[in-house]
């Protein structure tokens, strides 16, 4: 049985913070991409998920993240990753390539702030 993951949203600056927490795997990643979708502001700038509090994910988690960062872009926002550096997230998302395709930042502020930005 894969532990729950834990989901919450903040507000920072005008911005969706998502902050996850746990394992994240083909058991309970339609919790996170239901919550991505659910956190989105239609007229907010994008959001940010924080994946600092993740314990594991796997590669349905990167699928999830990439086809949900394709469709916020669609909508014009933006959308960040936080992923320390060294950490398991920053090093599993730059070895599948989402890195590239996602801003991935050390810091909530520092990810806030790239979606913010003008594009």
């Amino acid at each position: 049985m894969t532990p729950s993951a834990r989901f919450s949203r903040q507000t920072i600056d005008g911005v969706a913070v998502v902050l996850a927490r746990g394992e994240i795997d083909t058991g309970n990643v339609h919790e996170l991409k239901a919550f991505l979708e659910n956190s989105t502001e239609p007229d907010g700038p994008g959001i940010v998920v924080d994946l600092n509090g993740v314990s594991y994910f796997d590669s349905r988690t990167i699928a999830t993240l990439a086809e949900f960062s394709a469709r916020i872009r669609i909508s014009r926002q933006r959308f960040a990753i936080v992923a320390a550096d060294g950490g398991f997230a920053a090093k599993v998302l730059r070895i599948a390539g989402l890195t590239l395709v996602v801003p991935t930042l050390p810091t909530v502020a520092d990810a806030v702030t790239q979606v913010k930005s003008p594009v």
